[in-house]
């Protein structure tokens, strides 16, 4: 009879730890490039781990120079307002487990234990922090990139085949021309520089998967082959003013995001001083835990303020696209 494990817990409890040690490390250098939310907002982990909640300073300032006498005394004067934003912290949590099974198998055999089951979790996390970025959370009162309040939204104009605002129907056909979804594209672009008194720009747009795949492989025209993503790219607003690349990015969550269920266009400035998701403790599995010898648990744990945006003037919405 084997008594591999009944006669050695600590030995085997000891195998366990060392075998997360070694499959955590190597999870947490896993990544995954479809679910990569540090691309669409910046996330800032300086906040202590365990704070119950982050407050933002904010600042502006006011005034505005005048014409001037030198015997005058009413110097026109600035000014500096102060203002400020709190978000409550909250902890969420996956983690992942072996069976004593699995354990003495893995013993008997010098093998390693699997890290099927840590990948998982960590997945499973990417996957939380994505949605709360992206969507927030009801629950939690959290709110992401796509569904903030104060940010001006509008509607797309409905001139398209019999008077719709949408780019194409349901079966991939154009309802608008590439000529109008440029427009409209460039109207929320113009929309944000105007609306904030030229002070903002917008550097990023956020597009449904569907409504992406349909611009990369529309042509412009039936004598100009290139797709509609590519002129869009070369001809908005935001790189003509400035010169450099707007980021154009397809997300899962926004085809039914938009006002009575339909597609939502973001446009925002990807900017810290403008945008965050508060994360100050990133996922970590905690040490191995048992109570019976049976199930070797390792917890995970993190805690986030979702997303907070700072100047709601570098954002604007489009539905109905």
């Amino acid at each position: 009879m084997n008594n591999l494990l009944l006669d050695a817990p600590q030995a085997t409890l000891g195998f366990v730890v060392q075998q997360a040690l070694t499959v955590n490390a190597q999870v947490y250098q896993t990544r995954f490039p479809d679910l990569d939310f540090g691309r669409l907002v910046f996330v800032d982990t300086s906040a202590p781990e365990w704070t119950p909640g982050i407050i933002t300073f904010l600042s502006s300032t006011v005034g505005k120079a005048d014409w001037f006498s030198g015997a005058a005394k009413d110097v026109p004067k600035a000014d500096v307002t102060r203002d400020k934003s709190e978000v409550r912290v909250q902890m969420a949590a996956v983690g992942y487990s072996w069976d004593i099974e699995e354990v003495g198998q893995a013993q008997l055999l010098g093998m390693g234990l699997p890290a099927m089951k840590a990948e998982a979790a960590r997945r499973a996390y990417t996957e939380f922090m994505w949605n709360v970025t992206l969507t927030g959370d009801t629950d939690k009162g959290i709110r992401g990139l796509a569904n903030q309040t104060g940010v001006t939204t509008g509607t797309a104009p409905a001139d398209g085949t019999g008077s719709v605002a949408t780019w194409f129907d349901a079966n991939g056909n154009a309802t608008k021309i590439a000529q109008q979804i440029v427009r409209d594209i460039n109207g929320v672009l113009t929309g944000v520089y105007t609306g904030s008194l030229t002070v903002e720009m917008a550097d990023t747009l956020l597009l449904p998967y569907s409504t992406i795949s349909y611009l990369g492989a529309t042509p412009m025209s039936s004598t100009n082959s290139e797709t509609v993503l590519a002129y869009i790219l070369r001809n908005n607003i935001y790189t003509q003013m400035t010169g450099q690349q707007l980021t154009i990015r397809g997300v899962l969550g926004l085809d039914t995001a938009g006002t009575g269920g339909t597609k939502r266009m973001v446009a925002y400035a990807n900017r810290q001083d403008v945008v965050k998701l508060h994360l100050p403790m990133p996922h970590r599995f905690l040490p191995v835990a048992t109570s019976n010898n049976i199930q070797f648990d390792i917890p995970g744990i993190f805690r986030t303020g979702g997303v907070e945006v700072l100047r709601t003037g570098a954002f604007r919405y489009l539905d109905g696209i």
